[in-house]
């Protein structure tokens, strides 16, 4: 098997585009010790020819393929020239889209101390951070990250096996947790009529926000809202974060929330 990484690195300048980094043909263990565990850890790691600071990433994945870069490439090729899609990557990067996403496998696997095993690690309420989300991807994907350097374990509906429950069904059910992170993105519009319509986040959003409210408590529930999203009047006093484009900005006060709900927190 070949493994393969590719890191998405926010630019210094707010004018450039996004800068990739990749990192192909490795060896699986190759990939947990460079990449995946510094990246997890929050430390310097070595992708693509360059040094990169984890504050510095705004994505990661990571795949896995039973043929090499170099072998997979003219079939890449030949797909791009059948399809007539002309692209400045290099085929050999393209890779990364071909194989198994393991992108999440990998992260699991470093997020758990190296002493233990899977057989033997019990998760408790207190290491579960509930995630509710709209169709802001990024954010979800920051907060999950953050959570994990954290030593805890996000829990994200999406992700999540269904095992033939309904919508509501499958919330109660991994809901039980001991603090929940709520991200109010502005992904609808709305307001009192057509002329005044304001950023909102998704209903479904609202819906879950309040019932975990009932459930855990007010202390029990973060808010991390962006933008100019509009906060329902009946939620005010809740605990509320302000977040830009990156959520991991606002790291010391969600730690610090965290703490105050029961956890415990590493770095």
């Amino acid at each position: 098997m070949f493994y393969h990484a590719r890191v998405t690195l926010k630019p210094e300048r707010s004018k450039d585009a996004p800068t990739l980094a990749f990192e192909l043909d490795m060896a699986r263990d190759d990939l947990i010790s460079r990449i995946a565990r510094p990246f997890a850890e929050d430390k310097m790691f070595f992708c693509g020819g360059t040094v990169v600071a984890a504050s510095r990433v705004t994505e990661v994945r990571f795949s896995e393929t039973q043929q090499s870069s170099v072998e997979l490439a003219p079939f890449i090729n030949a797909r791009r020239r059948s399809q007539h899609i002309i692209s400045v990557s290099p085929a050999e990067r393209e890779v990364i889209w071909e194989g198994r996403d393991i992108t999440r496998e990998i992260l699991d696997e470093v997020s758990r101390p190296i002493s233990e095993s899977v057989e033997t690690k019990s998760k408790t309420l207190s290491d579960r951070v509930f995630v509710v989300h709209g169709h802001d991807e990024q954010a979800v994907d920051q907060t999950e990250l953050l959570i994990r350097r954290f030593g805890l374990t996000p829990i994200i509906l999406r992700d999540a096996p269904s095992g033939g429950r309904t919508v509501i069904e499958k919330f109660e059910a991994h809901s039980n947790v001991g603090c929940a992170i709520v991200l109010l993105t502005p992904d609808d519009l709305g307001g009192k009529d057509r002329e005044n319509l304001v950023p909102r986040a998704r209903q479904n959003v609202i819906w879950e926000w309040g019932y975990l409210v009932g459930r855990l408590g007010r202390k029990g529930v973060i808010c991390l809202y962006k933008g100019s999203v509009e906060i329902p009047s009946d939620l005010h006093g809740i605990v509320t974060i302000h977040i830009s484009e990156d959520v991991r900005e606002k790291s010391d006060e969600i730690k610090r929330e965290l703490i105050a709900a029961g956890y415990e927190v590493k770095l």
